[in-house]
């Protein structure tokens, strides 16, 4: 499945995925996000993939915002 759009900042790759899926009430349309972030160990790169699903979006961004704030880390 190929992503509807990507966005990278640094080593940190964020990709949207759109999948039709039927329901008790028809068809609709579910989103899910896939996190990378690559870094090399060893001379090899090393990619670590975690998808989130649209309905948990929201509460990711907030708790990532927490760690954030906590280390001092202002937005760009």
């Amino acid at each position: 499945m190929k992503p509807i759009k990507d966005f990278k900042a640094g080593f940190v790759e964020a990709a949207i995925f759109e999948q039709p899926v039927k329901g008790k009430n028809g068809e609709f349309k579910s989103y899910s996000v896939a996190l990378q972030i690559s870094y090399k160990k060893d001379d090899v790169w090393v990619h670590k993939k975690l998808t989130i699903v649209k309905k948990d979006l929201a509460n990711t961004i907030n708790v990532l915002q927490q760690v954030a704030n906590e280390l001092g880390i202002k937005s760009a």
